[in-house]
């Protein structure tokens, strides 16, 4: 992905403009030395899916555009896969390796939270995000988890003008943002009493995954109307449906490359219809910004913070057939695995006032 293809399209709309008062009051910030580099650590959790490869590849990217101004010297990621336990002895690792800046994206809502405080006991300053932590002292910085699928859910059940037979393939079972998005999920689908909800399987966020796991739902179901999915999924899901020689459903989308093309495909041959919501790996650049933003000892204007930690990010873009077109020509070229990705601009991070942007 090249700098000139990001720069001009990356931009993550937020609702609320950001404040600093969590950290001002449990004084998280760090006093840097004028001219000081920093030393910036990510742990991340499961490695196994293709957004969190493309998550890591962002922030690299960043990390080098920050390297050439001098605001930052090395960066350490560490992938401990799905396991809590994991996850809390790479922490640590990080600690001892004496970075100034710890980027967290949580295997638990609560389980991380001891050893986030000896992250902040150490001197180092912790921003969670793409998934939150129960932890009202640190700043959480990721998608609003309703506002990504709700819209999706009730796209379907409008689709199905309310009634008709569904599954719903889920992603990674024990991870809090698909915890988060199968709440919203049940709370639209208890809008529709006429929707029955057949099957719910977890797909891993993954294509291969959801495409066995739809296969097999397809051997115990003969009528399927429509099939609800979370990202990096549904073209698994076609590929199942195309395989047994059924005809399709209404299918939520993503905007996954891979599916991007798919559904530009299958538009001009079949009229294909569906709905997809951005959910950009480079957020992550959005989290970095501010981390190192605030080691420099700026602060953000004390407007709107939820709860005096949260910055919820908004989906950056709806894809239907109305801009499906617009989407795959300024994506064919990117690779299969990537997805349609948006975050804020250096100039929005960097001017103060900005409408919408970040306010300091």
């Amino acid at each position: 992905m090249r700098r000139e293809q990001c720069w001009g399209r990356m931009m993550v709309v937020l609702l609320f403009s950001f404040i600093l008062v969590g950290i001002a009051v449990t004084g998280d910030t760090v006093e840097a030395a004028e001219g000081q580099k920093f030393t910036v650590g990510l742990s991340n959790g499961p490695f196994t899916h293709s957004w969190r490869v493309q998550m890591a590849e962002s922030l690299r990217e960043e990390f080098e555009f920050y390297k050439e101004k001098g605001w930052v010297d090395k960066l350490i990621i560490q992938n401990a896969g799905p396991d809590v336990n994991t996850q809390i002895a790479q922490i640590r690792n990080l600690i001892v390796s004496g970075v100034d800046l710890l980027l967290i994206n949580p295997n638990s809502l609560t389980a991380l939270n001891p050893v986030i405080e000896e992250a902040k006991d150490a001197g180092i300053l912790v921003v969670v995000y793409d998934q939150p932590v129960d932890n009202p002292d640190v700043i959480n910085v990721f998608m609003n988890q309703e506002w990504w699928m709700a819209p999706i859910t009730e796209w379907l059940c409008k689709q199905l003008n309310g009634k008709g037979n569904i599954v719903y393939i889920s992603g990674i079972a024990d991870q809090t943002g698909s915890i988060l998005r199968d709440q919203s999920a049940e709370k639209v689908l208890a809008q529709y009493p006429d929707i029955k909800l057949l099957a719910k399987a977890n797909g891993n966020w993954d294509q291969a995954a959801a495409q066995q796991v739809m296969t097999d739902i397809l051997g115990s179901f003969p009528q399927i109307d429509g099939v609800l999915t979370q990202d990096g999924m549904t073209l698994g899901v076609i590929r199942a449906f195309q395989a047994a020689g059924r005809p399709l459903p209404i299918v939520t989308g993503e905007t996954q490359v891979a599916f991007i093309k798919m559904w530009k495909e299958l538009k001009d041959s079949q009229g294909f219809n569906t709905f997809g919501v951005t959910n950009s790996p480079g957020a992550v650049c959005t989290s970095l910004g501010i981390g190192l933003r605030l080691l420099q000892g700026k602060e953000l204007k004390p407007e709107n913070l939820i709860d005096n930690h949260i910055i919820y990010l908004r989906p950056a873009l709806f894809v239907d057939n109305n801009n499906i077109d617009q989407i795959y020509e300024e994506y064919k070229d990117w690779a299969d695995s990537y997805y349609v990705n948006k975050w804020y601009t250096q100039e929005q991070s960097q001017t103060s006032g900005r409408t919408g942007g970040l306010k300091w």
